[in-house]
């Protein structure tokens, strides 16, 4: 491994070891700032790195994960025969000192790691591929590129019984890449204290941070807003079309139907449309919104 042990994380307190996490960009934060992740946005990893919100809390599901850990470790090494290994360091880039590393376990002799993820059953097809999801691909590469390894493997524990793995070879395109956006974020952003722009996932945020009005309170907006608008008026104008032309397959299924119920696609359940004791026929799409 060429990367820089930063610190153990042995004798480290819960609090010591956010604070060394926001010295630096770590593998969780980069699908955020690529804007391919689903569960965080690049503004959220800013005001993290700056500690101006609070760390997530404990939770369940965050216990579990922990819990599990060393279980799924364990049982990744005992069907490969792979020997795995606990590091307990941060790592850190050695030309990149804001690029950081906590890795799950390191497979001695074969300059790889592994990551490890616990999901429920409603994840599944999110690994029914070959491929691991998006973000965990970004996730293992970073990591690639701070410890020098050749690949990563990543496995996953469904629903609590069904353990998949999968490998991530190095791909050096995607490692510069991510070299140049980390670079960018870290210092364009986060030294610069020049926050990113806001996405879909800071409606929380937004809505907690501003929650009153000014009464009678103006604002000319900016040049720098009319692409924004525009972006908002197609979005907008994409939607209402999208609505009709849902409106429009779901006219058409329904004449298909008839006075049926219950329409299969190759022995699947796709649509119903029921009449409830009113006389009033509702029209579902099975998996779907009505």
């Amino acid at each position: 491994m060429q990367a820089l042990r930063l610190i153990s994380t042995k004798e480290l307190t819960h609090d010591d070891w956010l604070d060394h996490r926001r010295t630096g960009l770590g593998g969780s934060d980069i699908a955020a700032i690529c804007g391919m992740s689903r569960y965080k946005s690049a503004m959220e990893v800013y005001l993290d790195k700056l500690g101006e919100i609070p760390p997530l809390e404990d939770n369940p599901k965050m216990k579990a994960g922990r819990m599990l850990e060393p279980v799924i470790a364990e049982w990744f090494a005992e069907e490969t025969g792979m020997r795995v290994q606990r590091q307990n360091s941060i790592f850190q880039h050695k030309q990149y000192p804001h690029m950081l590393a906590n890795i799950d376990r390191w497979l001695p002799g074969l300059n790889a790691g592994l990551e490890i993820k616990n999901t429920g059953e409603y994840s599944k097809h999110d690994w029914s591929g070959t491929q691991a999801p998006t973000e965990y691909i970004l996730q293992c590469n970073h990591y690639m590129a701070v410890t020098g390894a050749d690949k990563w493997f990543i496995c996953v524990l469904i629903g609590g019984w069904d353990l998949q793995w999968k490998v991530i070879e190095r791909d050096e395109a995607l490692i510069n890449n991510l070299i140049t956006i980390e670079n960018d974020f870290w210092h364009n952003h986060i030294l610069a204290k020049v926050p990113p722009a806001f996405s879909h996932q800071d409606t929380d945020y937004l809505k907690e941070r501003y929650k009153e009005s000014y009464a009678d309170s103006t604002f000319d907006l900016p040049e720098e807003a009319y692409p924004i608008m525009e972006t908002l008026i197609e979005a907008r104008n994409a939607k209402e079309v999208a609505k009709l032309a849902e409106e429009t397959a779901k006219n058409q299924i329904k004449g298909i139907m008839q006075h049926k119920e219950l329409a299969y696609w190759q022995g699947d359940l796709r649509f119903t449309w029921k009449s409830n004791k009113k006389g009033i026929r509702s029209f579902r799409v099975v998996g779907g919104e009505e």
